[in-house]
C-alpha cells in the first residue's frame, strides 16, 4: 500500500514538474506574430529585404564604416543628430529601453542587436562630438557620419528623409528627418522598419517574433 502511494506521489510530482516546465517554456518563449500582427505593434517588415548598395561613412573612432558592420548581427540604426532637442534623445533612450528589456527576457537575442546612430548634420556633428552623444546611451553603440551626399544616399536607400531649416539671422539651422528605427538582418540587408512612436515593450515582443521566424526558415 505505502508503495503504491510513494508511487502514485513520484507520478503526480512528474507531471507537475512537466506541466511548470511547458508553461515556462511557453511563457520564455516568443510569440510568432504574422506581418499584419507586427504592424499593428508597430514593426513594418518586407516580404524579401532590401539588399543595401555599397556606402562608406565614417565612425566616432574616425574609422570606415561600411556594409561589413552590418553582417553577423541584426542592426537598429536611426538617423538623427546631435543638436537635436527632442525626437533624438528620446528614440536614443527608448532603443536603451528596448535592449535592457530584451536582455531580461532573452540575452541571446540581446547579444546579436547592435545600435547606430546616422547622423544627418555632418558640418557640426564631428567625430567627438558623435562619440560622446552615442556613449551617454549606450557604451557599445556606434556613431557614423560622412559629406551631405554620402549620408543622403544610405538615407534614401533606407527610406529615410531629411532635410535643413534656417533658424535665426546667425545662420543657424535645424535638421527634419525622419523618426523611424531601420532594422538589418545579419546578412546586412534592410529587413523593416520600427515605426514612430517607438515603444520599448512592443519592440521587445515584435523583434523576438522576427527572430523566431528568422531561425526557422534556412538561416
Amino acid at each position: 500500500m505505502q508503495r503504491n502511494i510513494a508511487n502514485t506521489v513520484i507520478g503526480l510530482v512528474a507531471f507537475m514538474a512537466l506541466l511548470l516546465g511547458l508553461l515556462v517554456h511557453k511563457v520564455l518563449s516568443p510569440t510568432l506574430l504574422t506581418r499584419e500582427q507586427l504592424s499593428e505593434n508597430g514593426l513594418f517588415v518586407y516580404d524579401i529585404p532590401r539588399r543595401i548598395a555599397d556606402f562608406q561613412l565614417t565612425d566616432q573612432d574616425g574609422q570606415p564604416f561600411t556594409p561589413a558592420w552590418f553582417k553577423g548581427r541584426w542592426s537598429l540604426v536611426y538617423f538623427g543628430y546631435t543638436y537635436c532637442p527632442d525626437i533624438c534623445p528620446v528614440t536614443m533612450a527608448t532603443l536603451r529601453q528596448f535592449q535592457q528589456q530584451l536582455m531580461k527576457v532573452d540575452a541571446a537575442a540581446a547579444a546579436q542587436t547592435q545600435v547606430a546612430f546616422i547622423s544627418v548634420d555632418p558640418q557640426r556633428d564631428t567625430p567627438e562630438k558623435l562619440k560622446q552623444y552615442v556613449r551617454y546611451f549606450g557604451a557599445d553603440y556606434t556613431g557614423a557620419t560622412s559629406d551631405y551626399i554620402n549620408v543622403f544616399n544610405l538615407a534614401r536607400q533606407l527610406n529615410v528623409a531629411f532635410g535643413y531649416q534656417p533658424q535665426g539671422s546667425d545662420g543657424g539651422y535645424s535638421v527634419d528627418h525622419s523618426g523611424e528605427v531601420i532594422l538589418i538582418n545579419p546578412e546586412g540587408h534592410f529587413h523593416g522598419f520600427f515605426k514612430v512612436p517607438q515603444d520599448p515593450g512592443k519592440m521587445t515582443l515584435t523583434f523576438r517574433s522576427v527572430l523566431a521566424t528568422w531561425r526557422t526558415q534556412i538561416h
